[in-house]
């Protein structure tokens, strides 16, 4: 009985055992029956073996060998199928897009061979990319491919799939560049094949197109085909715009009945680009943007803004004019939704526009009070309705999008938008506090009303509750670059701060060895009054610190008390006087115990310790209201000053400690 051929019934990889030469002499257990299937072996191995895939991932009813190798299949008779069937034209997109980035001849022919064939025989569907084929031309026009350009053109045509004018043009370029004269023809046929199928060029590119002619030394016959071609479609879309407008705005009521939101943006592309008159346009936008608005009132799954946004922004000749456009509806889009709290479809507004990446906070609304709205309440009320569907991060992000505007000339508002903003960024800031996001809280507070270059005359001393419930989380958190931030802008902006968050962010700097801001903050909170004065005590040898001090802030002191002595203490040729240091009992609170006491004697211990170079304070005496005093080591102190008084002069000789 005859062997089957081998590979007949399946795709896998062949997996052929050696000839067995087990014994000299002995016949291989696979015989071949003759010369006919050797070959047909043969070619199958090799298929097999050499061909490798692409990555494509292909249904197992296609030949695997036909799409996803580069020579793609050598079968004389194949039994899977080489042309994708109806209802898998994603499977062609997919082997077009792979064939296009591998840019190899061979795999674009292919290509164009599997386009013809599939759509001469099935309509376009919703998996069709008109991208891929404009891409699709640009590969083979590179690739010098005419022919194929050609092929392709014309399918589209017929299948009314046109593609971009400015592909159109480019092989205007490339037949001029190549000097193709032979191609002018067919290149001229399908231009004017393309102008009545629905392609609109400009009397710039008509112009164009004949200047590239003209260097073909095209014949007069060519050239003049295409400037009737011109004056036709001009004198057509004069005569017949009128008309056409308000058939345009009848079916936009008749899309609006039946939800067909889609087509009414292919309608306001074809109404676009045959308007002659600006006024014309603006009116056509209006009755869109009406009828858009409109459906709001009614409560309708979907967001019908949604699907005309998607319709204009895909199509390739788009410009600014349209996403302004877009923008503006968008706005009176979601005022609507504002005032009927539908707060979900307005949010799938913004996230459309944020898609589609429409700056729309620099705008305003087409129709309704959207039209007048100042900005800042076009801001407010796109971040409130970002909170109210729990995106906290889209209500930051358009007010920083809008550079947190509020109140300028150019864009001026009333008292109660910058009263909205006010509500608006406090609630903010207490969610983003609640979730410990310090750093957009910060930048919150720093943009509340009154804080901006802003016509908006407002008391930032109200502020200081959220301030320093920020600063005291920065804190306690240990933030301590954030807020070292925090308390300088608030001490810039004369906010009231909270003194005992200040004093732990000092100490808290100092222990972290931050010294330079610790420096600083301490010299702001003795000119708040966060510590006792030291006038009358410096210069007179002698430094009371109260016990409760950290003992940062007790060396901090003691830094001051050696700078102010520093000329007696350098003197060589006076007496060494004695520097005394107290350490004040807490007046304001007697109940506290002894052993708090004895606490700040430790920590006044330890801050001539840390100090560098090292201070040594020695104890002296109890004086009448049974507090330590103590002397500061005039050699200690000397030592200190010589090494550290450069830069601690520059710090601790102000006026005002």
């Amino acid at each position: 009985m005859p062997l089957p051929l081998p590979f007949s019934g399946h795709q896998e990889d062949p997996a052929l055992k050696p000839w067995d030469f087990r014994f000299p002499g002995k016949p291989s257990i696979l015989t071949l029956q003759n010369l006919e299937t050797c070959e047909i072996f043969k070619r199958e191995k090799n298929i097999g073996v050499f061909q490798k895939p692409l990555g494509l991932v292909i249904p197992h009813k296609y030949c695997r060998f036909h799409f996803n190798t580069f020579r793609g299949c050598e079968r004389p008779q194949c039994k899977f199928a080489h042309v994708p069937e109806q209802g898998d034209e994603k499977v062609c997109m997919d082997v077009f897009k792979k064939y296009i980035s591998i840019n190899e001849p061979c795999l674009l022919q292919r290509a164009v061979n599997l386009l013809m064939e599939y759509y001469r025989k099935f309509p376009p569907g919703i998996y069709f990319d008109l991208q891929v084929l404009n891409d699709l031309l640009l590969s083979l026009l590179k690739h010098c491919l005419l022919k194929e350009v050609f092929q392709v053109v014309n399918l589209s045509i017929t299948i009314k799939m046109l593609p971009a004018l400015k592909i159109l043009l480019k092989i205007f370029e490339h037949v001029a560049t190549m000097k193709l004269t032979t191609a002018v023809p067919a290149l001229v046929d399908v231009f004017c094949k393309l102008v009545g199928a629905g392609t609109l060029p400009d009397p710039e590119h008509f112009n164009y197109i004949v200047k590239l002619l003209y260097q073909l030394q095209a014949s007069k016959q060519e050239i003049s085909t295409i400037l009737e071609t011109k004056s036709r479609l001009h004198t057509r879309q004069l005569t017949n715009w009128n008309h056409n407008l308000e058939s345009a705005l009848n079916e936009v009521e008749s899309f609006k009945e039946k939800n067909d939101w889609a087509r009414l943006g292919n309608l306001y592309i074809s109404v676009k680009m045959g308007c002659e008159q600006f006024a014309d346009f603006q009116r056509f936008c209006a009755c869109v943007a009406e009828t858009l608005t409109e459906e709001y009132k009614e409560e309708r799954p979907g967001v019908p803004f949604c699907e005309f946004a998607e319709t204009v922004i895909r199509y390739p000749q788009k410009s600014e004019v349209d996403e302004t456009l877009l923008g503006r509806i968008g706005i009176s889009a979601i005022y609507a939704y504002h005032k009927l709290l539908q707060w979900a479809k307005g949010r799938k507004v913004l996230d459309k526009l944020y898609e589609l990446k429409i700056h729309f906070t620099s705008l305003k609304g087409l129709i309704g009070p959207a039209q007048l709205a100042p900005r800042c309440q076009i801001v407010n009320i796109a971040a409130e309705i970002f909170l109210k569907t729990g995106s906290l991060d889209g209500a930051i992000w358009v007010l920083r999008e809008s550079n947190w505007i509020i109140n300028t000339p150019i864009w001026p508002c009333d008292r109660l938008d910058v009263l909205n903003r006010h509500n608006l960024l406090c609630t903010i800031a207490h969610e983003v506090l609640a979730k410990s996001l310090y750093r957009q809280a910060f930048e919150v507070l720093q943009n509340l009303p009154g804080f901006q270059n802003s016509q908006a005359a407002v008391e930032v001393s109200q502020y200081s509750m959220l301030f320093n419930k920020l600063l005291d989380a920065c804190v306690d958190s240990s933030s301590l670059g954030m807020s070292s931030s925090i308390a300088g802008f608030m001490i810039s902006k004369n906010i009231p701060i909270d003194f005992s968050s200040l004093r732990r962010l000092i100490t808290s700097l100092g222990r972290s060895c931050l010294w330079l801001k610790a420096r600083t903050h301490y010299k702001s909170a003795l000119s708040l009054g966060c510590y006792p004065p030291l006038e009358g005590n410096l210069y007179r040898k002698l430094l009371l610190i109260p016990c409760y001090l950290s003992e940062i802030e007790m060396l901090l002191a003691i830094e001051i008390f050696l700078v102010s002595n520093a000329s007696s203490i350098q003197s060589p040729g006076t007496p060494a006087q004695m520097l005394q240091i107290v350490l004040k009992r807490c007046e304001e609170n007697p109940s506290r115990s002894k052993d708090d006491y004895q606490a700040g004697v430790e920590r006044l211990i330890m801050a001539a310790r840390i100090s560098d170079p090292k201070l040594f304070v020695k104890h002296v005496t109890v004086n009448v209201n049974k507090e330590q005093v103590y002397s500061l080591e005039h050699c200690s102190a000397l030592k200190w000053l010589k090494e550290n008084m450069k830069w601690a002069g520059k710090v601790w000789l102000f006026s005002n400690h």
